[in-house]
């Protein structure tokens, strides 16, 4: 055997032989060219694939623990506890309201009403040592809001319930604790977010009870206006006469219903806040990972936290529930769904928090404490891992190094037994690194044509209701692909080196742990506190390395399988918890991520990537396994047998109308009038019928059978190129998102409230135009603006003064206002400054106005909820009129 001509074929071998390896056998050599069996049973091997079955069902039932809820009863024997039963007799009030829309009676007098008699009641309760105060705020402004499509929102008289827990003491220093009242149509907001107010409305209880003094001011915060994005809120840390002495805030939301609520956003800066957190809550859940991901953009959603952060100027925490986000947003998001542990433990949390932050020195100093970050996690559940950036840097640097002298060190020991130069070592180990990066491509390709096959026979999203399918429709393949992978490079790319199994095990181990090392490296140049994934990964695959080199090299048998899976088995653990948590925020999403958003795709890709990453230490246990083919026929079999049923039997349909197991197909659909203007003035064209906006790739016509109106619906494109906005009342600026829509024609909307549209104003200004304008309807209305071409709308009077931009439309800028008030009518009056060129002629831009009738009276006619009624008990529609006209000015 000779390596590059350079080494003695029989010397060679002698030393390549492992004292323990089996002797060789002429009739168990692999096509004639490998001097040793395998020396792992085919059993071992699949009792390493049985423990990962066993991790992965352990790490979701521990991911689904919550405590034992408190009842009424036993306030007595805690006195100082929170009490879930109390929260959830709160909450069953709010609900029974019904949906709360910003602008309605129902958000505005009654859901008022009751916080402001909650609240009341506990100051008539409290201990003579705090001083509480109530305060109602309606507040108006307007702000620009890089957001989805981005926007400007402009409100008018909405309404805060505010309360401040203070001492005679007289501290300015606040902690700040926040959730919103109201709700998106249709829904009775049980989780979002009733349920946050619920709990602080307890937690305010237990402090006013207490006879503790509090070192500073606690200002609970109950916002009527989140689901209008965040004007409540703005008006509140912008306006209100208690914003000024806020230091730091806690934000609970809802992206889901139940279950534990995750820290997804901390800072910016002010590690203190998180060291806090992780030092006083019994139950954490918290990830840096977390907060990169939702920063990112990647989910489409938005808290209060980016109003206190940017207009506020304030560092805090950013809490969400995000289990079963299948009701999130929907008529399903009821009580019913809240186990009375999820109230327990986020209580719990929040309270210890709450405590722990208002007693604490640092809100009297946050400026001495606001330089640094954190890198942070939580470990199953159990305690949080943190550690400012600088050390982490340390660590990470470290961890890369230590992987460095273990890679050299088995660079040492191939030199001393097979006479393999350093150059030598490394040609083939990144050839092993190359073919294994190969196997991830390889892995995602296969996931895509699976994806793209289950799109061909309409089988799509069959993971939305039952989860379980990718696991056989994915991570199998992924795993099968792999392994063939690196079976198939192992063969043929060392065909010149007879080399034992374990040699092979140990170049393809290196080969993932030095990439995993480069990809350390390169979150530490780019700042990625998420690193630590990539960090634990490294630092226990290089002690693996280390312990088999220095202390136990002689070990063949079953005790060096052992300790291999004990070197890679709490990296594993760690990121399996991590990727189990990702699957349940986002295979929810997918069903309200657009048709356009391809989610079959998205869910083979993002499962395919996580799981070649998390398999890394387990695919090349594949080089020492005899009877291969048992596992590769056993796996294969799985994935064929699994397809068959998703495809043959009703289990592959990805919808459930299960109260136990939830998981509706979205609809929105909004009964809309259509006007089109000419420059002229004159109506050029009206449309009235079903806009029907789709939320996932199978809308809209999975409901045919059940509403025969559907099959009519025609896919909305021309319309796109036509006129701004698709000519169509889009509630938020979500084009670029939601663009495949379809329409169905049908009988004219009954309008409650006339919407109009009047120019009052026009007047030549230096270089331009000024043209002020008066809009009024409804609580909600939208203004969309496109200038012509070459003419530039420079500033408006609205207090943002700069116009925020959106997406293109035919080459020219758009501009999106988004309006609402409270229960008094306001009509929104703003004017416009453009910059036209001298030689422009003609009409300066193109302006729709939308209006949304999102609550009764006005809401729906007879007809269309008769309409709506037919659509099956597996959906969850969302409906409203709305009207779009549209002017050439």
């Amino acid at each position: 055997m000779v390596l590059h001509g350079q080494s003695n074929p029989t010397s060679v071998r002698k030393r390549l032989k492992s004292p323990q390896a089996p002797n060789a056998d002429p009739s168990n050599r692999e096509n004639g060219k490998s001097k040793f069996l395998r020396p792992m049973e085919t059993s071992h091997f699949l009792g390493v694939l049985g423990l990962m079955l066993v991790v992965f069902a352990a790490v979701i039932v521990i991911e689904k623990q919550l405590p034992t809820p408190l009842k009424i009863a036993d306030e007595a024997k805690n006195p100082d506890r929170f009490i879930a039963e109390r929260a959830h007799n709160i909450l069953k009030k709010l609900t029974k309201i019904g949906p709360r829309i910003a602008g309605s009676y129902a958000n505005e007098v009654t859901a008022v009403e009751l916080l402001k008699g909650e609240v009341q009641e506990i100051i008539n309760n409290a201990h003579e040592n705090h001083v509480i105060e109530l305060d109602v705020q309606k507040a108006s402004g307007d702000f620009n809001l890089e957001f989805l499509d981005g926007m400007t929102n402009v409100y008018r008289d909405v309404q805060n319930v505010v309360v401040k827990v203070g001492s005679k003491i007289k501290s300015p220093h606040c902690l700040l604790i926040n959730c919103h009242f109201d709700s998106v149509v249709d829904s009775p907001g049980g989780s979002d977010d009733g349920a946050g107010c619920a709990v602080m409305l307890e937690i305010l209880r237990v402090l006013s009870k207490s006879p503790k003094i509090l070192r500073h001011n606690i200002v609970f915060l109950f916002n009527g206006g989140e689901e209008n994005f965040m004007p409540a809120s703005h008006g509140f840390i912008t306006q209100h006469k208690w914003a000024n002495e806020v230091r730091t805030f806690i934000n609970l939301e809802a992206c889901g219903a139940g279950g534990r609520e995750v820290l997804f956003q901390a800072g910016p800066n002010h590690p203190w806040i998180l060291e806090t957190y992780s030092e006083e809550v019994p139950y954490p859940y918290a990830s840096s990972l977390a907060q990169e991901i939702f920063q990112s953009g990647v989910i489409p959603g938005d808290t209060d936290y980016r109003i206190f952060r940017d207009f506020g100027n304030v560092s805090g925490l950013d809490f969400a529930w995000s289990a079963n986000g299948y009701v999130y947003h929907t008529k399903f998001d009821s009580i019913e769904h809240i186990p009375l542990g999820s109230l327990q433990r986020t209580g719990d949390n929040i309270l210890a928090l709450a405590k722990g932050m208002a007693q604490g020195h640092q809100l009297s100093e946050v400026d001495k404490y606001r330089a640094g970050n954190l890198v942070f996690f939580d470990f199953l559940g159990a305690f949080v891992v943190r550690w400012p950036m600088i050390v982490a840097d340390l660590i990470n640097l470290s961890t890369v190094i230590f992987s460095l002298f273990s890679i050299y060190e088995n660079i040492q020991s191939a030199k001393k037994t097979d006479d393999l130069t350093t150059r030598q070592y490394f040609v083939k180990l990144s050839g092993c690194m190359s073919i294994i990066v190969g196997s991830w491509i390889a892995s995602i390709i296969t996931s895509l044509l699976i994806a793209l096959c289950l799109n061909a026979l309409g089988r799509t999203m069959s993971w939305y209701a039952r989860p379980l399918w990718i696991f056989f429709l994915y991570i199998i393949p992924t795993l099968l692909i792999s392994m063939a992978v690196l079976l198939l490079h192992s063969k043929y790319y060392n065909h010149d080196l007879e080399l034992s199994p374990w040699t092979l095990f140990q170049l393809y181990y290196d080969a993932y742990q030095l990439i995993w090392t480069l990809i350390l490296v390169f979150g530490v140049i780019v700042r990625v506190r998420s690193s630590f994934i990539a960090m634990i990964w490294v630092f226990f695959a290089s002690l693996g390395n280390f312990l088999k080199s220095r202390l136990f090299g002689k070990w063949r048998d079953s005790k060096w399988l052992l300790m291999h899976i004990g070197m890679v088995g709490l990296p594993f653990v760690q990121c399996f918890y991590l990727i189990i948590g990702a699957l349940y925020l986002f295979i929810p999403i997918m069903g309200r991520a657009g048709a356009g958003s391809y989610a079959e795709f998205l869910i083979a890709i993002m499962v395919s990537m996580l799981f070649t990453l998390l398999f890394s230490f387990a695919v090349p246990l594949i080089l020492l396994v005899r009877g291969i083919e048992r596992i590769f026929s056993l796996l294969t079999g799985l994935f064929l047998l699994s397809l068959a049923i998703l495809i043959l039997t009703p289990l592959g349909f990805p919808y459930s109308g299960e109260s136990t197991s939830l998981a509706p197909q979205r609809f929105m659909i909004a009964h809309t009038k259509r006007t089109f203007h000419d420059v002229t003035g004159a109506i050029t064209n009206q449309k009235s019928g079903y806009w029907i906006v789709d939320m996932d790739i199978n809308s809209p016509h999975t409901v045919d059978r059940h509403v025969p109106e559907m099959a009519a619906a025609e896919l909305v494109d021309q319309d796109c190129k036509d006129y701004l906005y698709c000519g169509l009342p889009y509630l938020v600026p979500v084009l670029t998102m939601l663009w495949k829509t379809h329409w169905l024609p049908g009988p004219e909307p009954e309008l409650r409230v006339p919407v109009s549209m009047n120019v009052v104003g026009r007047e030549s200004i230096e270089g331009g135009l000024r043209i002020t304008l008066e809009v009024d309807g409804p609580t909600h209305i939208d203004v969309m603006i496109s200038p012509t071409l070459g003419v530039d709308l420079i500033e408006w009077s609205l207090n943002s003064k700069k116009p925020l931009a959106g997406p293109l439309w035919n080459g020219r800028n758009t501009y999106f206002i988004y309006y609402a008030y409270g229960l008094k009518r306001v009509p929104l009056r703003f004017s416009m400054d453009f910059k036209i060129p001298a030689t422009h002629s003609g009409p300066v831009m193109d302006l729709a106005v939308s209006s949304q009738f999102l609550f009764e009276p006005g809401k729906s006619t007879k007809q269309f909820r008769e309409f709506i009624a037919k659509f099956p008990s597996w959906t969850a529609v969302s409906f409203w009129t709305a009207t779009y006209e549209s002017w050439i000015i």
